[in-house]
């Protein structure tokens, strides 16, 4: 039976009445018939003029959607991801990587999809380099011969032959001369054609590049099958390839663009889903972020990993606190020579996130707890001193009192002498000594300023409140910009004078601010939108921010610290404490001549992802305090692994340089949820996607009215308006397209709510998107 037979049989079973193509509706109490049914070229097309969806009208006949088709439709294979090509820096830093997926989309073998170091589709901005770059330059350098072909798994396969093979991002057509400069130096480059017109034109490209660059080259081609893995596979080695006797003088068509290659994987930009015209949408969920790389702190992270699991939290909150704890340590007493006109102080300014009761502040007191016992240990031993002289500063100012009422009776004597013997012992005295402080909590920046002054012009800051970031936006008070001068200054290690009703200005001759704190999203989130002044002054660019997902552990048998790791730790910042908090004169660190030349690198690589265009441009304030933060990393894990170290190792900066991945990609989660434009933008397109892929009736068709019943009272959902909105914005984003209702002519009554069709993701997303 055909479909259009059967889905007429099941409409006169239920009672319709009608004929052709007019059809009483089963879904509703339809009294003149208002269902299409229409038999088209594959099967049957309904519907019901009065709105009900095709799913329930399928459903009410006792149908199912297959039966409306006059075949059974084929599911395709869901693409899978078979191969991961990473692409590299010349220090090996992840750029992207390219996915392999077989089947590909829209029918096609295969597809490559590019997708950024924190996992996200999409490249734009990111700055495209050769395949396996640091093995190339190697080779290059070397004076040995580099084999130039069409795509990776090719590259792998000659790899597994011992040959050093690259090929460039995107396949065929995709050739630029900023390519070929990584080849310099080579003996020899040998371009290896695929077997067929886009290939040798793509070979035709590279050789001519290569040659106009003065480097010998050769193109060769496969003896058999279409490509060098084909060659390979057929048993034949690197020495059977054969000379390509004939290839096109111009690789480019008469309109000057490249002849592309049906194969070459152009990254995702355009990918349609199979059997659908939808394209890729573009995601809505929270972008994952990296955990943190605790491997690369070295001791460091031994105590980090323990207590992180032992008070069950996220690595990243005990490492943002231990690594606040040993700047504070430092004391403001050592400093770092980049090159000649270029030195770092070891202030780290850190924040991280984290939602109530995900113990913020025992993480920050148990990473603290030294720091705090070598506080008190310096009060008890200061304290007799610091009370003597107090003690004598107050004797010596009842003395000039006593001398100078004298020195104004009648009989004055040595009085107007003894006046100013006084006077000139209160200078030498100076100010009452304050009792040694290393931290401070969340205080007014009067208050930080008073107590820095009174420590030689440096403290700490360990705060589990956002109180110290609120004061600074002038969210709290009369309103308006604080002033925030001091934290800037501090954190540069500059001098700084505070101004006195009365006294002489308290003048600091370096200044010094550790800043630890693990404060609640919603205290960051929109904060630029609610003081927009507030980013311009420059102190949110000098914070280091981590944004952790939550372990989701909370169980009373957590695992305690081993004792010889808590007392490395213990001991650790016991011994800064007593080198750095006592001295008064600055120590200077080096860069090891491996870690300057490493440095030197990642430096000019990282300057053109700040410049328009690339992938750091829009926290291009962030981005131009971030090298000498990675600078500041580097010297504090060197004092802690040896506190008399007065070198930077290579081995230290290469484990630096690997967490910058890591604090880019949370500094850009965090200036997110703090711009007027933050995260929270897509709490209703994500609203939506959730009641789409959790109604009790799935369909691909909805309408906005039966949104609107759905989540209508939500924040965000006021009014149908609002509703509107969030579907117009998530149409835009690629998950749903509006259908086109013809108007009928003379039909009277209330509009028809708007309909949507539903992009067959939402019910069933291929694995690496769901």
């Amino acid at each position: 039976m055909s479909a259009y037979g059967r889905v007429i049989e099941a409409l006169q079973q239920h009672g319709s009445k009608g004929r052709g193509t007019a059809w009483q509706c089963v879904a509703h109490e339809d009294r003149a018939p208002s269902l299409s049914v229409t038999n088209g070229n594959k099967g049957v097309l309904i519907n019901c003029h009065a709105g009900c969806a095709t799913e329930d009208v399928v459903d009410a006949l006792g149908l199912s959607m297959p039966d409306l088709f006059d075949e059974a439709q084929e599911k395709r294979e869901r693409p899978r991801v078979v191969a991961e090509y990473p692409y590299c820096d010349e220090q090996g830093e992840l750029l992207m990587t390219v996915k392999r997926m077989e089947p590909g989309y829209d029918g096609e073998r295969k597809t490559f999809r590019q997708y950024r170091p924190d996992g996200t589709p999409g490249v734009k901005g990111i700055r495209r380099v050769l395949y396996r770059l640091p093995d190339v330059l190697r080779q290059a350098q070397a004076g040995e011969i580099v084999v130039v072909v069409e795509g990776e798994k090719d590259v792998e396969s000659l790899a597994a032959k011992g040959v050093i093979a690259t090929c460039n991002v995107g396949g065929a057509g995709k050739w630029s001369d900023d390519y070929t400069a990584a080849l310099r130096g080579a003996k020899e480059v040998v371009v290896i054609a695929d077997r067929d017109e886009p290939g040798r034109k793509h070979a035709a490209t590279v050789a001519d590049s290569v040659k106009r660059a003065g480097i010998p080259v050769r193109v060769l081609e496969p003896a058999r099958g279409k490509d060098m893995t084909d060659h390979i596979t057929a048993g034949l080695n690197f020495d059977d390839l054969v000379a390509q006797e004939t290839h096109p003088t111009n690789p480019r068509n008469a309109d000057g663009a490249h002849d592309l290659d049906p194969d070459s994987h152009s990254g995702i930009s355009g990918t349609r889903i199979p059997e659908t015209d939808w394209d890729e949408p573009i995601p809505v969920e929270a972008r994952p972020l990296p955990p943190f790389p605790t491997g690369h702190l070295g001791k460091l992270g031994e105590f980090v990993q323990a207590a992180a699991a032992s008070l069950q939290v996220p690595e990243d909150l005990m490492a943002f606190s231990c690594l606040a704890v040993v700047s504070t340590a430092t004391g403001g007493r050592l400093r770092v020579n980049v090159k000649a006109d270029w030195r770092e102080s070891t202030a780290l300014y850190l924040a991280a996130l984290a939602d109530s009761s995900e113990k913020k502040t025992p993480t920050l007191n148990l990473a603290a707890y030294p720091l705090r016992e070598a506080e008190a240990q310096l009060i008890e031993a200061a304290r007799p001193g610091i009370e003597a002289k107090a003690q004598e500063i107050r004797i010596t100012q009842g003395r000039m009192s006593k001398a100078e009422q004298k020195a104004t009776g009648d009989k004055p004597d040595d009085a107007l002498a003894d006046a100013e013997a006084a006077r000139e012992k209160l200078l030498e005295l100076g100010d009452p000594p304050d009792l040694p402080r290393i931290l401070i909590r969340d205080a007014t920046l009067e208050a930080i300023g008073k107590v820095m002054y009174g420590q030689g012009g440096r403290i700490g800051i360990l705060a589990s409140e956002g109180g110290l970031l609120k004061v600074a936006a002038g969210l709290y008070g009369s309103g308006g910009q604080a002033n925030t001068d001091l934290l800037l200054e501090a954190y540069s290690g500059g001098p700084y004078s505070i101004d006195r009703t009365g006294r002489a200005s308290a003048r600091m001759a370096s200044t010094f601010l550790a800043i630890g704190l693990i404060v609640q999203p919603g205290i960051l989130a929109g904060i630029e939108k609610k003081n927009p002044e507030f980013r311009e002054n420059g102190l949110l660019g000098r914070f280091l921010y981590s944004r952790p997902t939550p372990t989701g552990s909370d169980t009373f048998d957590s695992p305690g610290i081993p004792q010889d790791v808590y007392e490395h730790y213990d001991q650790r910042i016991r011994y800064l404490v007593a080198d750095y908090w006592g001295p008064t004169d600055f120590r200077t660190m080096t860069l090891s001549p491996g870690a300057l030349e490493l440095f030197a690198a990642y430096y000019d690589n990282f300057a053109r992802r700040r410049m328009p265009g690339g992938d750091l441009h829009d926290i291009a304030d962030w981005a131009g305090k971030f090298r000498g933060q990675l600078i500041r990393l580097a010297a504090i894990l060197t004092v802690y692994e040896d506190r008399k170290a007065a070198q930077i190792s290579r081995d230290t900066m290469a484990d630096v340089l690997a967490m910058a991945p890591y604090f880019i990609a949370h500094a850009k989660a965090v200036f997110d949820l703090m711009g007027a434009n933050s995260d929270g933008r897509l709490t209703p397109l994500r609203d939506l996607v959730t009641w789409l892929r959790n109604r009790s009736k799935p369909s691909h068709e909805f309408s906005a009215r039966d949104a609107w019943q759905a989540l209508k009272g939500r924040r965000w959902a006021s009014d149908m308006d609002d509703m509107t909105d969030a579907l117009n914005e998530l149409e835009d984003y690629g998950w749903i397209s509006l259908i086109q209702i013809p108007e009928i002519p003379g039909k009277r009554g209330r509009k028809p709510s708007p309909k949507y069709d539903v992009h067959p993701w939402i019910y069933d997303p291929p694995e690496e998107a769901a």
